[in-house]
């Protein structure tokens, strides 16, 4: 970690709220599904669908005993459905015989959790240090000169390499809400706290 990127890390986690979620935690299974379900849609419609597949199967054993296809239906919102559903039931009934694995191994063997959605439940569920690179994420991250990738797993090898682990989920965090408010796909320089240091700054 640089010097400069310290100056940066400091400005923005003052400038954003100390506790920051995407994704509300009312049971870890559920969590889980629900990042499942964020993949390559918005978290708003992960929830809907996640409300929508709850409401009819309230917890793992239900999903796991239900038909493919009415999964399908419950969570067409949040898009990818027919991939979305075979992982769902696939890991609902992983996690009814053995429980929800606490590493990120374990967590990345169930059907459709991939690095991010490991990493999404390491930080929220296990308050474990965690590089979440999520697409918001990884567009700051080259920004701000800390990767020189915008591939998601490559992001967060170089991030973990970078800056130390206590400080992985706060910048996990504190990116992804700048890339969200500030610094979207067309960059709002003139209102980001970092622009006079920032090396894509067209402030």
């Amino acid at each position: 970690m640089t010097e400069r990127d310290k100056t940066i890390f400091d400005i923005i986690d003052k400038h954003y709220p100390e506790e920051i979620s995407f994704l509300p935690v009312i049971s870890p299974f559920r969590f889980l599904i629900t990042v499942m379900l964020s993949a390559s849609t918005t978290d708003r419609q992960a929830e809907k669908a996640a409300e929508a597949l709850f409401s009819v199967f309230p917890d793992e054993k239900a999903i796991a005993s239900a038909d493919v296809s009415e999964i399908e239906v419950l969570i067409r919102s949040a898009g990818l459905s027919k991939a979305k559903s075979r992982n769902i039931k696939g890991t609902a009934e992983a996690v009814s015989v053995s429980g929800i694995p606490d590493t990120m191994a374990g967590l990345m063997s169930l059907p459709g959790v991939g690095e991010k959605t490991a990493s999404c439940y390491m930080h929220s569920i296990l308050n474990r240090p965690a590089v979440i690179a999520d697409t918001h994420f990884v567009r700051v991250a080259a920004r701000l000169g800390f990767t020189d990738t915008v591939d998601r797993n490559k992001s967060a090898t170089e991030i973990r390499e970078r800056f130390p682990e206590n400080m992985w989920s706060r910048l996990s965090m504190a990116l992804n809400l700048h890339g969200r408010v500030v610094c979207h796909a067309k960059p709002d320089c003139q209102s980001c706290p970092v622009s006079a240091i920032c090396p894509s700054s067209e402030a």
